[in-house]
């Protein structure tokens, strides 16, 4: 007999901790291959003959595939059951890990990233999905959103850091050979605690044309904002209207249509998607403004990151006491306020000069991120159906991808052409900061 949704999601949840754990592990895994990859690109390219236009590719593959699959590989966990997509997907990741850092040619390599972010794009949205079912009480919820977001942010961090050791003390092929082991262990241990949620599975269709479609506009908005080919946008925006009329006129959509219906949601993901692109716009401007003009090595720079850390880990630490004191809608709305502030005080230790004049804005700025991410995912998926947690999860985490393509975008261009106008660009991290402030008014229920 099959066993049913509910009583699968009820035994899993008696291990829902140990769930966590494993997730968050795997979360902190996907993070720091965002990341990791930069710092090693000069050896890439010496190793495997890259010519300066290929060389992108290494990361845009992946963030292609990535950004571009995220909400339909979210549908396919709510048909296939949350853990065998998580299964399938880690896998996957990890096999592309070992075939990038085995690889002798270009375009093995552009190829195995490629595959690479297909997996990331299976298995990121089924940790919300596996967070959001197993978590049904709200106060642990928020704890365990809360978790998520510190492993994310820290995940980004350390690939800075781990790149520059890695690359200096080993080889670039073990940035991408640390995955394995990651992997390896997932793989083993959320089947043991999970197992009631491979039971979660559904009959219903996932129209394939729809798929397809939103699958496309996703990429090519990514991929115009990564590199600003903003034509592209205009292609985006006739995918996007294929997507909505192949909704509306087909019999299986894609994202079921009271999802988005629900306004808190939107406005949710609307400042999910402002608040990471302050996120990566600060970030990819500090970055530059410490090798750049402080003139440190790769390794110094991801360790004057730490400040930011220990902002980030501090609001998650805090969190909870927020919790218990503010509506989510509230807590949401100030913690967007203190963002706002932490980057005009980097924009203004930018002028001023000197690592010490960043560090106020650094931890401001990291305290009120680390409230805002766990906040915006867990008002987007506050109230969706077990059925459904997998492709609200692929929504989030596509709103974050989404996201820190335009941050990347705002910078890229305010940062001019020699780019050294970092006071600029932080700036705008800040206006974006204000917009998500703004949409955050908009995700209070309805009286």
């Amino acid at each position: 007999m099959t066993e049913t949704l509910g009583a699968a999601t009820q035994r899993a949840a008696a291990h829902r901790w140990k769930i966590l754990a494993v997730v968050c592990l795997v979360q902190f895994m996907l993070m720091v291959d965002d990341t990791v990859v930069n710092v090693a690109l000069p050896s890439i390219q010496d190793a495997l003959g890259f010519t300066p236009a290929q060389l992108p590719w290494v990361v845009n593959a992946y963030i292609l595939a990535f950004g571009g699959l995220l909400v339909a590989a979210g549908r396919l966990g709510d048909r296939l059951g949350l853990l065998r997509t998580f299964t399938v997907g880690t896998a996957l990741f990890a096999l592309a890990s070992l075939a990038c850092g085995l690889a002798h040619a270009p375009w093995q390599l552009i190829a195995a990233r490629f595959v690479q972010g297909i997996g990331a794009a299976l298995t990121s949205p089924t940790v919300l999905g596996l967070i959001t079912t197993v978590f049904t009480e709200p106060s642990e919820r928020g704890k365990a959103f809360g978790t998520w977001g510190a492993v994310a942010i820290t995940g980004g961090l350390s690939g800075v850091i781990l790149s520059g050791l890695i690359t200096g003390l080993l080889s670039w092929q073990w940035v991408f050979f640390i995955n394995l082991p990651v992997a390896a262990c997932a793989l083993i241990l959320l089947p043991m605690y999970a197992r009631g949620v491979a039971l979660g599975r559904r009959e219903t269709k996932i129209g394939l044309l729809g798929a397809v479609l939103l699958t496309l506009a996703v990429a090519a908005t990514v991929y115009a904002l990564l590199d600003l080919r903003f034509w592209l946008l205009a292609v985006a925006a006739v995918l996007f209207g294929g997507f909505v009329l192949s909704e509306r006129l087909g019999s299986s959509p894609l994202i079921p249509s009271g999802l988005l219906a629900a306004r808190p949601r939107v406005f949710a993901l609307t400042a999910g998607i402002l608040a990471t692109g302050a996120l990566f716009g600060t970030f990819f401007t500090l970055t530059l403004q410490l090798q750049h003009t402080l003139h440190f090595g790769a390794l110094l720079a991801g360790l004057a990151y730490i400040p930011f850390a220990a902002g980030s880990f501090a609001s998650i630490r805090l969190g909870p006491k927020f919790g218990s004191r503010f509506a989510p809608q509230r807590l949401l709305q100030l913690a967007l306020a203190v963002v706002t502030v932490g980057a005009l005080l980097l924009a203004g230790g930018v002028i001023v000069g000197g690592y010490p004049a960043l560090l106020p804005g650094l931890v401001v700025f990291a305290f009120g991120i680390g409230l805002v991410l766990p906040g915006t995912a867990a008002l987007a998926v506050s109230g969706v159906a077990p059925e459904n947690a997998g492709v609200a999860g692929g929504l989030v985490t596509s709103a974050q991808q989404l996201g820190g393509a335009v941050g990347l975008a705002v910078a890229s261009i305010l940062l001019g052409p020699a780019g050294d106008q970092h006071a600029a660009s932080l700036a705008a991290a800040a206006v974006l900061a204000f917009g998500a402030f703004l949409a955050a008014f908009g995700t209070r229920p309805a009286e």
